[in-house]
């Protein structure tokens, strides 16, 4: 057999293990931040992740002595992953009848 063959062979198999195994994706927290929000102390995850040579950041925000809405999102930007928990954070609460979308925006 051909050292070629022999190493495209392997190349086939080593790449088909890795994305058999995409649930096994580099993850690591970057950001655990504390802040107010409306007078309650909240918390803002970010986690980094690698899967299928892509970076994403999936964000949290909570406020669990207030309320037990979770805001989530999944983003290839960091900021857009923590505007868009919290902004999932706010519609949840709004819908949830928490504050109204007045008090949102100003």
């Amino acid at each position: 057999m051909r050292a070629s063959t022999i190493i495209s062979v392997l190349a086939l198999v080593l790449t088909t293990q890795c994305f058999a195994n995409e649930k096994r994706i580099l993850q690591k927290e970057i950001t655990g931040l504390q802040m107010t929000f409306f007078g309650h102390q909240c918390n803002l995850t970010l986690v980094i992740k690698f899967s299928f040579w892509n970076l994403y950041y999936y964000g949290t925000f909570t406020c669990p002595q207030w309320t037990d809405i979770e805001g989530k999102s999944e983003e290839r930007f960091k900021l857009t992953a923590t505007m868009a928990a919290m902004e999932q954070f706010l519609k949840k609460g709004i819908a949830k009848g928490l504050f109204k979308f007045r008090e949102t925006t100003d």
